[in-house]
């Protein structure tokens, strides 16, 4: 169970900063290469849930676009992970 818990936590963490690394690319890079990501913001958009999906979306200095709703995604992924790794800690662990 613990390690299932594990790899659960690293698919999250994993999954976080692809979207953080998205974010951050969709900001600062120019508009050439930034137009290469349209397939993979495609892809990242979609497994962005409806609520949260064009919230916080800012146009940044640099031409690109602050997507916010990438950045709540990879919070909400991070804090999985931290629960995730917290849970799959054997209980005598926690003790010491």
């Amino acid at each position: 169970m613990s390690s299932l818990l594990r790899l659960g936590a690293f698919v999250c963490r994993t999954l976080a900063w692809a979207f953080v690394a998205l974010v951050v690319a969709n900001a600062v890079l120019p508009a050439g290469p930034r137009a290469l990501l349209l397939g993979v913001n495609a892809l990242a958009s979609a497994a962005v849930p409806g609520p949260v999906a064009g919230l916080f979306v800012f146009v940044t200095p640099f031409g690109g676009a602050f997507r916010g709703d990438f950045a709540i995604v990879a919070i909400v992924l991070l804090v999985l992970d931290w629960l995730l790794c917290r849970i799959s800690v054997p209980a005598r662990r926690l003790a010491a």
